[in-house]
């Protein structure tokens, strides 16, 4: 696995600095020094849009002007998650390319530990999915209440179109889901259920844990992060109980029903004396669908996912639990 991300880093690497010369990455690692105050060397897991380097306790990135970061956003997501988030900060330009300094969080990426977590019948990822489930609810209860907020309105009618279509595009297997979470999808945008900044990509790479514990040190790549309702980024879940296996597509560990259960406890003790009510079930598949539901032709142009694709074995998977086989 270590192999795997380290070519795929170069490559990242290679290309960051194609499409972004003059500036070189010798240039990059220089300029993180004087930022930092520490060497600076290329972070294990690098980004499609960005060059991150890991210097002491910082970390610095490099963007393009059109991946840069909104830190407006950020800051309302470094309160919503206090636990989890790095804090996000301008540290200038290095020619056309933005600079950002960060805390450095620690730990490794889940994809990296994964021997470590899944040892031991997943002993320690017990400890992780506990730490995520603190993640989710902590939306709930520290994001800022003058966060701006997209027009409820609106956003469920772009929900609700997206969603028929998807009905009337996927096999009819999914039509009884998709027509009840078109029916339930108001309740979210309801005045008691609060909008947080939601995660769009949570991946393994962007999960980083204490591989000799297993506790969840942090959550990276906030830059595509959504305001949207509580609970839309929950499919995330997903993330801990299996893996994309190549030619079988999304595959769950054999004990994924029990893994389930310890997050959806650890959840519901970390909402405390909040208990949410069966919208945030609406949540979390309205986000998987509107996350997976969706790929583009060869024109560019964004239709629902076709049979055999990656995103439609995901929903067949995620949805329905049509399983082609457990990972472990």
């Amino acid at each position: 696995m270590e192999a795997l991300i380290s070519d795929l880093s170069h490559y990242q690497i290679s290309e960051f600095f194609s499409d972004n010369a003059p500036a070189t990455q010798l240039q990059c690692n220089q300029e993180a020094e004087r930022v930092a105050g520490a060497p600076a060397s290329p972070s294990a897991v690098q980004g499609g849009t960005s060059y991150t380097v890991v210097a002491g306790d910082s970390v610095v990135q490099f963007r393009g002007a059109a991946s840069a970061l909104n830190l407006e956003l950020l800051g309302y997501v470094e309160a919503a998650y206090p636990d989890f988030v790095p804090h996000h900060q301008r540290a200038g330009k290095l020619g056309d390319l933005d600079v950002y300094l960060m805390d450095n969080i620690g730990g490794i990426s889940m994809y990296l530990a994964r021997e470590e977590l899944y040892r031991n019948n997943f002993q320690l990822l017990h400890q992780t999915l506990h730490d995520y489930a603190r993640f989710f609810a902590s939306a709930w209860h520290n994001t800022p209440a003058d966060m701006p907020t997209p027009d409820r309105a609106v956003l469920l009618v772009d929900y609700s179109l997206q969603l028929v279509q998807l009905a009337a595009g996927l096999p009819s297997r999914f039509r009884q889901t998709l027509d009840s979470l078109i029916a339930r999808l108001p309740g979210l945008f309801d005045k008691d259920w609060p909008m947080v900044p939601n995660h769009t990509d949570l991946l393994e790479n962007n999960l980083h844990v204490d591989p000799g514990t297993g506790r969840l040190v942090g959550v990276c790549d906030w830059k595509d992060a959504q305001i949207s309702p509580f609970g839309m980024s929950l499919g995330g879940l997903e993330t801990m109980l299996g893996m994309d296996r190549v030619g079988k597509g999304w595959c769950y560990h054999a004990n994924h029903e029990a893994l389930r259960s310890v997050f959806w406890d650890a959840f519901n003790q970390a909402m405390g004396e909040t208990r949410v009510d069966d919208r945030v079930e609406v949540a979390r598949l309205a986000g998987i669908f509107l996350a997976h539901g969706w790929e583009y032709n060869e024109a560019d142009e964004k239709v629902v996912v076709g049979e055999g694709s990656y995103g439609f074995m995901y929903l067949d998977a995620a949805v329905l639990g049509n399983l082609a086989s457990t990972s472990q």
